[in-house]
């Protein structure tokens, strides 16, 4: 199993932030601690596998948070896992 990143592009480089995957399998949701997140953190995604030269982002913006606590926030995940894990880095 492959891990799934987040990105983020910011002053020409762009850096990566892992996705709890033990949280996300069993809820279908991403759990990002609160002191990782910032505006434009994206999820690459293929939106057809068939077609792996299209790929495209999915922005994790504060519109998308479906819960929070104390310590993180709470994203649907509407993805299969193979339309995430199978994009080149």
């Amino acid at each position: 199993m492959r891990p799934i990143y987040l990105y983020i592009d910011k002053y020409g480089i762009t850096r990566k932030v892992a996705v709890d995957l033990a949280y996300l399998f069993p809820h279908k949701q991403i759990r990002l601690p609160k002191w990782e997140f910032e505006e434009g953190l994206y999820l690459r995604y293929l939106p057809d596998l068939k077609d792996h030269s299209k790929i495209e982002k999915y922005f994790l913006t504060r519109d998308k948070i479906l819960n929070e606590d104390n310590n993180f926030y709470y994203f649907a995940f509407p993805f299969k896992y193979e339309q995430v894990s199978e994009v080149s880095v």
